[in-house]
């Protein structure tokens, strides 16, 4: 399953800035949807909901509900600081990020090949044009759709943490304006996984969001269980 969370949260953390549009700073959540042979059973391992926390320092994102939340565990970017991590409650530790892996990760932002397709859609009422987009992650080729609406964009942020995580799904980020809606093709099998924005809540993120629990174990990034 990691495999198939990494693109997606990729694709999430950085699109370029338009003048016209409107950038989110606040919290916005992605609901997930199965279709397709399997999905029935599937499903109850799914979360219900991706929750990404935009601030002016940095992003959280988390998945709530089913048996993959506590797995994935919390992904930050603290822009202060310059650190990647992943925070796991359970296991009252933080994976982080070295300097050499965000580095490394940071180069492969730009692999994806992107096509604009010639269909839009309304999502929560906002007109989306639709991508596809094809990648190498670890060692598979994948693919996914993008719808993106041209009105919102992410914050502009900077540096290689950002990129660092970002390059775990081998995304780039050559597409204007805000993901509504992500379908992506389950490695194997005849079943897609749908994330759609569900809710946009304009909100100042406090900086301590980003920020490390300073009781928790710290451990390389490379040490966190695959699944």
């Amino acid at each position: 399953m990691k495999r198939i969370m990494l693109p997606i949260i990729a694709i999430l953390l950085i699109s370029p800035s338009v003048f016209s549009q409107k950038t989110v700073f606040g919290t916005v959540d992605y609901t997930y949807k199965l279709d397709g042979a399997g999905a029935q059973q599937m499903q109850g391992m799914m979360p219900e909901k991706m929750e990404i926390k935009y601030g002016e320092n940095g992003i959280a994102i988390e998945m709530h509900g089913g048996m993959m939340a506590a797995a994935m565990g919390k992904t930050v970017v603290n822009g202060k600081t310059g650190e990647a991590f992943i925070i796991k409650e359970a296991e009252k530790t933080v994976y982080l990020m070295s300097d050499e892996t965000i580095k490394a990760e940071a180069m492969k932002v730009e692999d994806a090949e992107i096509q604009k397709l010639d269909e839009t859609r309304e999502i929560m009422g906002y007109t989306c044009q639709k991508y596809l987009q094809t990648t190498m992650v670890q060692g598979m080729n994948m693919s996914q759709v993008i719808w993106v609406t041209k009105d919102l964009k992410t914050p502009d942020y900077e540096g290689d943490a950002f990129k660092g995580m970002a390059g775990q799904g081998t995304m780039s980020f050559k597409i204007d304006g805000f993901p509504m809606l992500i379908e992506v093709e389950m490695p194997g099998m005849s079943t897609t996984l749908q994330l759609e924005v569900s809710n946009i809540e304009y909100e100042k993120i406090p900086d301590n969001t980003f920020e490390r629990p300073a009781d928790y174990a710290v451990k390389d990034f490379s040490e966190m269980s695959q699944f």
